[in-house]
């Protein structure tokens, strides 16, 4: 896999789309801070498929898409596109046909939240396969090649465990754990449905039990059904009957009361053409009432807009009067507003005349004071010109004997500190010894180490043994398991079959007596012969007290004549009772073919009958056997159920003897799982305490190693600290000497101070001239702004006294306007009185003429009263009369309602016509019907009793076949689920071994290349790499030794900050030698190196990208690692909050200067 090119559009602060190509060999990318150069790394982790947005510096998702700034608005979408190049064609088989891939990661807003959509080659992918295709080729978003700001510290202040993941990543083992992962995830998936199968065959198997109840209170409910079908056809048809009855008595009362409906209708009809002659003379005196009564209506309303006239008349004259007096207080106010601007105007000018006079008088001093001030700064200045060359003198001076004081006590203090940290340093040197109490402990530590080692492999041992024997247990019960299951389900299908023949057998029993049939037995295949031969009569009774039965006197047998030498006799097949006895010895069984002969030879009362149930009788009647009879049927259930109660037995004897076996290994499973337990506890416990006691050991080796480095370190440093306190002592006496050859400071104090003095009066004359004349301008500049806003004011008050003059015209004018209307409107309310006089005398006549019609208009109402009552009693007694009708006509056709609910109800019911309900109801002809009362308590019983029976599956038997199909299939799915169990704890361990093998390898690989990238980047020195804390690689941590030149072997955490990032880097590229990626990212990494170690660190770069085919990207700020790369890209922010990116190829700028 090659990477060529990312395209960014919209992600992060690169809005606009952005083309960066990865080119071979070293890339730089610069810029100020903050410009987005990250972005790029973070693009490219983002696209192969990285899910942490804390990783990516930010809290969501979402802010991988541009936010917007000042000027661009937010964008809804963000995409990163990848280009691969796929020459060696070895990516999955899923991706390897095409020789380019394009890899994109597009991110979008919704509403419910971002989501993210991964494409190859235009058609979508899932995350999953993203991450493995990139993982498959030793790179993706968590690849050691991808180092990101502060990863160098981070790998630094890493606990072992944590530095395990390079070596995982340098094993190509990221995938392997994914797949381990999804392993263990489908393994437990697998068990849980495990469990679930067993639970889910539990419940069926209850089920089924369940269900052969079930199965028998159907057949009980199948023969209430027949009684109540019976019973509800009894009861139809009385209902039916009772409703027919009905109807003939309502058709008769019908026609009784058409008669009177008739009679009631002509009174009416006479009443009706009395009443309408005398509301035809009502009708002309109604109009003459209505005409009066709206004449006087129209001269009442013409009054009472007289009325409102003349209130508007008296309102206007009111408010004319109001406004006139308003407009008079008005010119009074305006003509005082005019007084008061004159007298404002001359108070202004008077003021002003003042201030004028007072700006004159004052000029002159302003210019003495301006000069006097002039004069007193430029004593000041030289004053102070005086005092500074003085105080500089004196200064200097002072400052030098000062700096050698301060050297003085700083050597003298650099001495005490020496000799306080020699004496130190002596004391813990002597305390960093090893005594031989420790020398011991650390024996005792590595002897515990040993023998727990030992106590861990002898664990192992046992748990394995324990595991081999929990597996042979397993195999026993789960053999054992199908063969039990398969015995209950026989038993099960044997008691089913058992039950269902005793509850057919029983269904057919009288309630009285026993019938013969149950004390006979028959040989098997002779029960059709026998039911021929006896055919109903096998359901008499015994019991001389039955209506039908055998009698003793068939005991007695007679003398007869033999059977046909062709026929066997039946009683030889038949065990029966002695009352049979007759009968039997006169039956004899044959071959139909034997018939014809045979049938010739019967004397009388015998009989002759095939197997199969033919009958031939010594009179000439012969049945063919075409159907199996009742009897016959009954004698083979018979014969099965003893046949069925021996196989039950039988099965039983087997289930006990199976369930016992599976009891025994179902125990030694529980025994060997709890050995297993016991041993794994155990196996726990002996590697916590081997990992104890080896974090002990380590501990102290670890301890002693600091110890020997740090006694090291304190030897150097006791040597250099004497050689510094020799210097310090010799500084000390040069500074006295100095200090004591430095002049005296006393006559340049005194000169300081007279011409402070002198710079003191200077100071305060030429303050006390600065503030007369500030006081002078300050009164000046006063007097001017108050002339201004005199100018001012006089303008205002001017316009003031304008205004008003105009406003006392206005008002002026309105006055007399008023005046003339309040004189025209003073006459209106007399006119309005004198009309209302008038028209009061026209009101008088028309209410007179009003009540005389009235009158006349009553009394023809009156008349039509009565008339009105005498119609309405005449159609009281038709309506009554009809309603009546209507009542009876209700009764017909709920009669006829009732006969046909019947009707619809013993179709509904029964399934038939009223007439067929007899036939259903069995009533034998001729004979009473019962009671209703009686059917309905009979109806009610049978009800109750199909009640009682509760809820009842008809569907039982088919259920209980879908039930054993079911169980069959689970059988078959748990045999499955088991198989896959096994094939997936198989897969787990092989990736477990793989993993550790891989791991180990990739460990010496990795320590090979450290060494030597470390004495490459150091220039010499030594250093290796260590598995600690556990003795399973895959769980142990990883551990840094070093030795930088000229110093001893300790951790990385003893080093200086520059040699613990040079070592970290140095095991990043061993990890990335060990199983080199596509590309290689490095942000910021030379960033702690100073300038020998950053030319170290691009030489080795240099070297690293010809001897492999990654390509290299390097983000920085140093100059010198600018200088070393074969092309740079520069990421500006030109636009704030907007990256855009510029390239310059190296190599081909210098190929081009060297051309000019």
């Amino acid at each position: 896999m090659k990477i060529d090119k990312l395209r960014l559009v919209g992600f992060k602060s690169f809005v606009e789309p952005t083309d960066f190509e990865i080119r071979p060999g070293l890339t730089g990318i610069v810029g100020p801070n903050g410009c987005g150069k990250s972005n790029l790394l973070e693009s490219l982790r983002w696209v192969m498929g990285a899910t942490s947005a804390k990783a990516l510096r930010s809290t969501g998702m979402e802010d991988m898409i541009f936010s917007g700034t000042s000027q661009r608005p937010a964008r809804q979408w963000a995409e990163v596109t990848m280009t691969v190049r796929n020459d060696r064609k070895d990516l999955p088989v899923e991706f390897n046909e095409h020789d380019f891939l394009e890899i994109s990661r597009r991110i979008v807003k919704k509403e419910e939240g971002s989501q993210s959509l991964y494409k190859v080659n235009g058609k979508e992918a899932r995350a999953r396969d993203i991450q493995l295709l990139f993982a498959d080729a030793s790179t993706g978003a968590n690849s050691p090649a991808l180092v990101r700001q502060g990863q160098i510290s981070e790998l630094i202040n890493a606990k072992p465990a944590n530095r395990r993941k390079l070596l995982e990543e340098a094993a190509g083992i990221t995938g392997l754990y994914t797949r381990r992962h999804e392993a263990e995830l489908r393994l437990r998936a697998a068990e849980t449905n495990l469990e679930r199968l067993d639970d889910v065959t539990g419940e069926l198997e209850t089920q089924r039990a369940t269900l052969a109840r079930q199965a028998r209170q159907a057949t009980r409910y199948r023969n209430l059904s027949g009684d109540i079908r019976r019973t509800e056809a009894m009861s139809n048809y009385l209902r039916w009957a009772e409703a027919t009855e009905a109807l003939a008595a309502a058709e008769a009362a019908m026609a009784e009361i058409n008669g009177l409906t008739e009679e009631t209708a002509r009174v009416a009809a006479t009443a009706s053409a009395a009443q309408l002659k005398i509301h035809e003379a009502v009708d002309p005196l109604r109009l003459k009432e209505a005409e009066a009564a709206a004449a006087l209506h129209r001269l009442t309303v013409a009054m009472e807009g007289l009325d409102a006239e003349l209130a508007r008349a008296k309102a206007e004259a009111n408010r004319l009067s109001s406004e006139r007096e308003q407009i008079e207080r008005d010119i009074t106010r305006e003509k005082e507003l005019s007084g008061d601007a004159d007298q404002a105007l001359e108070q202004l000018e008077a003021e002003e005349g003042q201030l004028r006079e007072r700006q004159a008088a004052e000029a002159g001093r302003v210019e003495a004071a301006a000069a006097a001030r002039d004069a007193a700064a430029a004593e000041l200045s030289e004053a102070e010109s005086d005092y500074e060359r003085k105080n500089a003198d004196a200064a200097e001076h002072e400052a030098e004997r000062r700096a050698l004081s301060q050297s003085l006590d700083e050597a003298r203090r650099r001495y005490e500190r020496l000799t306080g940290q020699i004496a130190r340093m002596e004391d813990e040197r002597a305390g960093l010894k090893l005594s031989d109490t420790e020398e011991h402990a650390l024996a005792e530590a590595r002897r515990l180490v040993a023998e727990a080692d030992e106590k861990v492999t002898a664990c192992e041992t046992q748990a394995q043994r324990a595991a081999e024997a929990r597996s042979m247990a397993r195999e026993r019960e789960e053999a054992l398991r199908g063969p039990k299951s398969q015995a209950n389900r026989n038993l099960v299908e044997l008691q089913a079959e058992a039950d269902a023949i005793r509850r057919v057998i029983a269904a057919g029993e009288d309630d009285g007596y026993e019938a013969l049939l149950e004390s006979v037995s028959v040989a098997s295949g002779y029960e059709n012969a026998l039911a021929a031969a006896l055919g109903d009569e096998l359901s008499a009774a015994l019991d001389e007290d039955a209506a039908s039965h055998w009698s003793k006197a068939g005991a007695e047998p007679l003398p007869t004549a033999p059977l046909p030498p062709e026929a066997e006799a039946l009683a030889a097949r038949v065990t029966a009772p002695p009352a049979l006895t007759r009968r039997l010895n006169a039956i004899g069984v044959i071959d139909p073919a034997d018939a014809p002969a045979a049938i010739a030879k019967l004397q009388p009362g015998q009989r002759l009958v095939s197997r199969a149930g033919d009958l031939w009788r010594w009179d000439g009647f012969v049945q063919r056997a075409e159907a199996k009879t009742a009897a016959a049927i009954r004698l083979e259930h018979r014969n099965r159920l003893e046949v069925l109660n021996a196989d039950i037995d039988d099965a039983e004897e087997r289930l006990i003897a199976i369930s016992g076996d599976h009891d025994i290994a179902a125990s030694a499973v529980r025994e060997a799982d709890t050995a297993v337990a016991h041993t794994e506890q155990s196996l726990k416990d002996a590697r916590r305490i081997a990992r104890d006691a080896l974090s002990s050991l380590t501990a102290m080796e670890k301890k002693y190693e600091q110890a020997s480095a740090r006694l090291s370190a304190l030897t150097e440093s006791l040597e250099r600290l004497a050689e510094d306190k020799g210097e310090a002592e010799a500084s000390v006496r040069e500074g006295e000497e100095a200090l004591s050859r430095l002049p005296d400071l006393s006559a340049l104090r005194e000169a300081v101070a007279e011409a402070r003095e002198l710079l003191s009066e200077r100071r305060n004359g030429a303050s006390e001239t600065r503030a007369a004349y500030n006081d002078l301008a300050r009164d000046a500049e006063i007097r001017a702004k108050r002339l201004e806003e005199i100018s001012r004011e006089r303008g205002v008050w001017a316009s003031r006294a304008e205004t008003a003059g105009s406003r006392i015209g206005d008002l002026e004018a309105r006055l007399t306007e008023t005046v003339i209307a309040q004189e025209a409107a003073q006459g209106a309310p007399e006119a309005v009185d004198e009309k209302r006089k008038s028209l009061f005398t026209e009101l008088e006549a028309a209410e007179s003429r009003r009540r005389a019609a009235a009158d006349a208009f009553t009394e023809a109402q009156a008349a039509a009263a009565t008339a009105d009552r005498t119609l309405k009693q005449a159609e009281a007694e038709a309506v009554n009369a009809r309603e009546e009708r209507a009542r009876r006509e209700a009764r017909l056709e709920a009669a006829r309602e009732r006969v046909g609910s019947a009707t619809e109800l013993a179709r509904e019911n029964c399934e038939a016509e009223p007439e067929m309900l007899l036939d259903i109801a069995e009533h034998k002809d001729g004979t009473d019907l019962p009671s209703r009362e009686e059917i309905d308590r009979k109806l009610e019983r049978y009800k109750r009793e199909r009640e009682n029976l509760g809820g009842v599956n008809l569907r039982a038997d088919v259920e209980m076949e879908e039930i054993d199909q079911r169980l069959n299939d689970m059988t078959v799915e748990r045999e499955d689920c088991e198989q896959a169990i096994r094939k997936l704890r198989s897969a787990i361990g092989n990736l477990n071994k793989e993993g550790r093998q891989r791991l180990l390898d990739a460990f010496n690989t990795v320590n090979q290349h450290f060494q030597t990238l470390f004495v490459r980047l150091f220039g010499g020195g030594t250093a290796e790499l260590r598995l600690v804390d556990s003795d399973d690689p895959l769980e142990a941590g990883l551990e840094i030794f070093a030795s930088p030149p000229g110093k001893k072997l300790s951790s990385m955490s003893l080093m200086s900050g520059g040699e613990q990032a040079l070592t970290a880097t140095a095991l990043i590229f061993a990890v990335f030698m060990s199983n080199p990626a596509p590309v290689c990212v490095l942000d910021e990494v030379d960033a702690p190196l100073d300038d020998a170690n950053v030319d170290r660190f691009c030489a080795m770069l240099d070297q690293m990208a010809k001897d492999t085919e990654t390509k290299f990207i390097i983000i920085t700020h140093h100059a010198l690692t600018m200088s070393r790369m074969d092309r740079l890209y520069g990421v500006t922010m030109i636009e704030r909050g907007v990256s855009q990116l510029v390239s310059v190829d190296l190599n081909r700028a210098e190929e081009m200067v060297a051309a000019e």
